[in-house]
């Protein structure tokens, strides 16, 4: 048996039967929103404004005076109700007769929306005209649509009667004719058409279950522009085919903001590959890394995005941007954050003695700002400051040295209802000319070994960094420095006679960096890796050292240098130039060179040095020049003494043969006297065995 109320509306209603016309409004051109002429009770219905016309047409046919009881009576019965409606909400109708709505991001970013909450004229169309801002898109969820098919509605199933279209642009009006409804250019391109027994793309669980997963787009509809328009034409309800007021369908809008300041950036170093979000794959930009130059502006505010899509709620649990600013010859970067949030995770912001922040995380997943600075392009920024906990009042950064400056703001493991509303920051920056331009090529080090002086110096940058870098792949460096290494809780800290520190660091691991007090004995510092020097390692590891100076941060401004030496080194167990101490190899040409390079002072020992002697260059040229005059000294002695024995011989054949002829001999001569040959008496009488040398000017002979 069919239960099925029955009403005779529209077309079945006849002159000659008594029927009531409703209207939406009290003047004549008001359009009829229902005629009825029987049945049962009716739907409620609804006008669009503050008046409703309702005429009661009686048949011709009809007998004033009938015989049956008055319940049987022909006639009507009406229960009236004033519905008060919001007027800055979208179901208030500012124009009567009108089914348009305009929803403005300068009204709200954000909101929920439903189909028409009055009764429409058959045959009627409404339109919602979503308008951003130019730098906005329009995000539209549909979480509830009513799609039930009336048979006795439209003619056939098979054929589709468009009740909703989505269009990704704006409808202009081109003229408004009196009593009709105005005409439209159409600047759109259609999105989706869907017929009154489809459904559009639906993301109804947020009705279901709050902090389920967001929205995807292939679960709403995303603009490539500021405007969005949708056009509804509603469907006959029940047997009395009125249009409205039920809930056919309800929306979630949103105007999503692009805008990120500056200009898009090219990384210098490549960073890690994050994954981007579909919506952001789609239609956005993919990365909100951005760069402010001084040539651009001098100063300026910055911010953290508030694109959705890169949060989660958008369906992006992390986010990872980059902004940098980059100053030009002599100028600085002045940065002060006004005001950040992060989720209330715990965290909690420390201030050091150079002014620095540093950001003490108490577990959790991160969500932090961090500043750093970039004095030579092809090297890992340098850190300066951290911030993780909320930020109210402004914080102003002190100095750095580079002209390159980058904030990096990153947030992981977001929830799916938390967004750019519960992480932020914003600040402002501005390029100050100061006079203090460094020359960054000098503070870049390289070489076998060497030594460099860190001190002070007037410019406001209170952090003065220094790099070094081996001179091959294959090797590392060691650093030697006096002083002694701070420990990580400064409650157990011994006292340092100065607030200054030294840092040291690896490029690419500035989280293992250790301080030092600039007071005290030597100490040595390796390279990143050095005592994984045998082991495989997948991971890139840097052997680079970053050496800063660290002022503190109060005056007055300590006059104190700092002297550090470096030296490369080699992983080797048997090497002909091994320091014991060190448990390293280091150049051969650092051996014996005159300078201690070993902490013992092993390579300039006399064991190994005087082993080792002919081995060097200015020896070996020295003990060959002695050799030569030791060689020719004693040539010299040997032809001296076989030309004296020849004389000698000669004198001994004269006297023998003298005597021979019987010639007198005369009284002995003195030793020193006779003018024949002094020398030789004086030679030939000398006791002496060996003869001694002299330069005679007359000869070109040592004799």
């Amino acid at each position: 048996m069919n239960r099925t109320r029955l009403i005779w509306s529209w077309e079945q209603c006849d002159e000659a039967q008594d029927y009531l016309s409703i209207y939406d409004g009290a003047a004549p051109e008001a359009p009829t929103i229902g005629r009825i002429c029987g049945g049962d009770v009716l739907p409620d219905i609804v006008s669009s404004g503050p008046e409703m016309r309702v005429e009661f047409h009686t048949s011709p046919y009809d007998v004033p005076f009938h015989p049956n009881p008055v319940t049987f009576l022909p006639g009507f019965e009406l229960e009236v109700h004033v519905l008060y409606v919001n007027s800055n909400s979208q179901s208030y109708i500012r124009q009567p007769g009108r089914c348009e709505f305009i929803v403005s991001a300068f009204e709200s970013q954000t909101g929920e929306l439903e189909s028409p909450q009055h009764t429409l004229p058959p045959e009627s169309s409404c339109l919602y005209h979503f308008q951003g801002r130019r730098h906005e898109t329009v995000w539209v969820s549909f979480i509830k649509y009513h799609s039930a098919i009336d048979p006795t509605g439209f003619e056939s199933p098979a054929e589709c009667v468009t009740q909703l279209r989505i269009w990704d642009g704006r409808w202009s009006v081109t003229s408004r004719p009196y009593g009709a409804p105005p005409e439209y250019q159409r600047n759109a391109s259609l999105i989706e058409q869907i017929c009154r027994e489809e459904v559009p793309r639906l993301c109804s669980r947020s009705l279901v279950a709050k902090g389920s997963r967001p929205c995807s787009t292939q679960e709403s509809y995303l603009s490539t522009g500021s405007d969005l328009t949708i056009e509804y034409r509603p469907s006959p309800i029940g047997t009395a085919r009125l249009y409205g007021p039920a809930s056919a369908f309800k929306l979630r809008y949103e105007f999503v903001d692009n805008s990120l300041g500056g200009a898009p950036l090219e990384p210098l170093v490549a960073p890690s590959a994050m994954p981007e979000p579909a919506a952001l794959v789609q239609f956005h930009p993919k990365s909100c890394d951005r760069v402010f130059r001084s040539s651009s502006a001098s100063r300026g505010i910055f911010r953290s995005p508030s694109n959705v899509f890169m949060y989660g709620r958008g369906g992006s649990p992390n986010i990872s941007c980059i902004i940098r600013f980059e100053a030009s010859g002599g100028e600085s970067v002045r940065l002060t954050i006004t005001r950040a949030r992060f989720g209330g995770r715990s965290c909690q912001n420390l201030q050091n003695r150079s002014g620095r922040w540093h950001c003490n995380h108490h577990g959790g997943p991160v969500s932090d700002l961090r500043i750093s600075e970039v004095p030579w392009t092809d090297v890992s920024p340098l850190p300066r400051d951290c911030l993780c906990s909320d930020v109210s009042g402004s914080i102003t950064l002190a100095p750095l040295a580079a002209s390159i400056v980058e904030v990096k703001f990153t947030t992981l493991q977001m929830e799916v209802d938390q967004d750019f509303r519960d992480f932020y920051f914003e600040g402002r920056y501005e390029f100050a000319r100061d006079g203090c331009e460094t020359d960054w090529s000098e503070r870049r080090l390289r070489g076998r070994s060497g030594d460099a002086y860190l001190k002070p110096t007037p410019c406001p940058a209170l952090i003065q960094p220094w790099l070094l870098e081996p001179e091959t792949d294959s090797s590392y460096l060691v650093l030697k420095l006096k002083g002694f290494w701070m420990p990580p809780l400064l409650q157990s800290a011994p006292p340092c006679p100065t607030d200054a520190r030294i840092t040291v660091y690896s490029t690419n691991n500035p989280k293992n960096s250790r301080d030092l007090c600039p007071s005290g004995p030597d100490v040595v510092a390796f390279s990143d890796g050095w005592d994984r020097a045998y082991e495989f390692s997948a991971m890139e590891i840097s052997k680079s050292l970053i050496i800063e100076f660290k002022s503190p941060r109060r005056p007055p401004l300590e006059l104190i240098e700092y002297k550090f030496s470096w030296m490369e080194i080699f992983p080797a167990h048997d090497c002909p130039h091994r320091c014991q101490e060190l448990q390293a190899c280091i150049p051969a040409e650092l051996w014996c060179d005159g300078k201690v390079h070993c902490p013992s002072g092993q390579d300039e020992s006399p064991t190994e040095c005087d082993l080792r002697l002919p081995l060097s260059p200015l020896h070996v040229g020295l003990a060959a020049a002695t050799l030569t005059l030791v060689l020719s000294l004693a040539a010299g002695l040997t032809a001296c003494a076989r030309r004296k024995r020849g004389e000698k011989k000669h004198l001994q054949a004269v006297h023998l043969d003298t005597a021979g002829r019987g010639v007198g001999y005369g009284p002995p001569l003195p030793h020193h006297a006779g003018a024949g040959y002094p020398h030789a008496n004086h030679h030939l009488s000398s006791s002496h065995a060996l003869t001694p040398l002299y330069l005679d000017p007359s000869k070109d002979s040592f004799c």
